[in-house]
């Protein structure tokens, strides 16, 4: 059976490399042609556009192995079965679900790697592309977050908290207006040139503020060097609060952001729901489309490789237009968000599932 195993993934290993690069290339291929034309505006050179090329691969990949997986089933499988070497398997005591499994196990383990990858690389790439493409455009410098939002409470104060400049690894924010609510009452308002973290003092101290006491209809004006700022979130919540971009987040920063940010709106929060469930959907399409493959692909009928390459695009086109459907469904609340996410892998799943158990009769 190692025999068998080994020969199956040897035959279905050889067309998915080649559909990694072919699928993988052709998304960073445009993008390095857009890139071509963003460095001839601002008068980059070559190393430049190749070094943001390079922090645009990872998501790539992580698009192009579901595609990729798809493809080697159809072709690998389907010379295979072309040759009649599956036909011959099944004469010698080998089932049909024996000779499945490696295919199937392989886009189980194909999808936990591309998770691996889109959760651990693909957040940091596109959050360091998105600084360089920021940085060399002249909009915002490197390693600063302009026009920075965030919100605090206690038991009994809300707070929300403006900065014009963040600066992360330095742990301080430039230009900060701070407004403190208590019983939905504006009660103390705070402006300040500088707000920074003290490590020793475990909080977020001002300098050259302006404190404004709201007390009934007065306001007591008050100028402070230098004063506690009252804003209890630590560096670590801050920062990921900053990070605002989903594909900059992995699933635990997004989910984070999402439980711990209660300034989202109703939609903000389906949408990023959506974009959070999607984060495992899109990665666990490997398993889906060699589910699905594997059937098609085992019909004992002859079948080429333009054969496979066209059916590999209609089923690629047809998912990501369920994608397109489900997750518009679920930003909308039709559905739940998590079903929307995971509606073209469902329906997928069902009509691959129902392949492989009619096939096996």
């Amino acid at each position: 059976m190692r025999i068998v195993t080994r020969y199956i993934l040897r035959e279905l290993l050889g067309p998915f490399f080649f559909g990694l690069f072919l699928f993988s290339g052709i998304l960073i291929g445009n993008i390095f042609v857009n890139l071509t034309q963003f460095a001839q505006n601002y008068g980059l050179p070559l190393s430049t556009v190749l070094r943001l090329l390079v922090y645009q691969i990872p998501e790539n990949l992580a698009y192009g192995t579901p595609m990729a997986m798809l493809l080697g089933t159809l072709i690998g499988l389907g010379k295979m079965t072309g040759h009649s070497e599956t036909i011959a398997m099944q004469a010698g005591g080998v089932s049909y679900f024996r000779v499945a499994l490696p295919v199937l196990l392989t886009g189980l383990l194909v999808s936990g790697a591309t998770l691996v990858l889109n959760e651990n690389v693909v957040p940091v790439a596109n959050r360091i592309y998105r600084e360089e493409r920021a940085a060399l455009t002249g909009s915002t410098p490197k390693g600063v977050i302009r026009h920075h939002f965030i919100t605090d409470s206690s038991s009994k104060v809300k707070r929300l908290l403006y900065a014009e400049e963040y600066y992360p690894a330095e742990e301080r924010m430039i230009k900060v207006f701070i407004q403190e609510i208590k019983k939905d009452r504006v009660v103390r308002t705070i402006q300040s040139q500088e707000l920074f973290w003290s490590e020793a003092d475990y909080g977020w101290f001002f300098r050259e503020g302006q404190i404004y006491q709201y007390e009934g209809e007065q306001v007591f004006p008050i100028r402070v060097a230098e004063g506690f700022s009252g804003l209890t979130r630590p560096p670590r919540e801050v920062k990921q609060l900053a990070r605002r971009k989903p594909t900059e987040m992995s699933w635990s920063e997004l989910h984070w952001y999402i439980k711990n940010n209660p300034q989202l709106t109703d939609d903000e929060v389906r949408n990023l729901q959506v974009q959070l469930h999607l984060k495992i959907a899109v990665p666990f399409a490997c398993f889906f489309f060699a589910l699905l493959g594997t059937p098609l692909a085992l019909q004992p009928q002859r079948r080429t490789s333009s054969a496979g390459f066209g059916l590999s695009f209609l089923f690629v086109f047809i998912y990501y237009l369920l994608m397109g459907v489900g997750s518009l469904l679920g930003r909308a609340g039709t559905m739940p968000p998590a079903l929307g996410a995971w509606f073209q892998n469902i329906l997928f799943g069902l009509f691959g599932g129902w392949q492989l158990l009619r096939k096996a009769r």
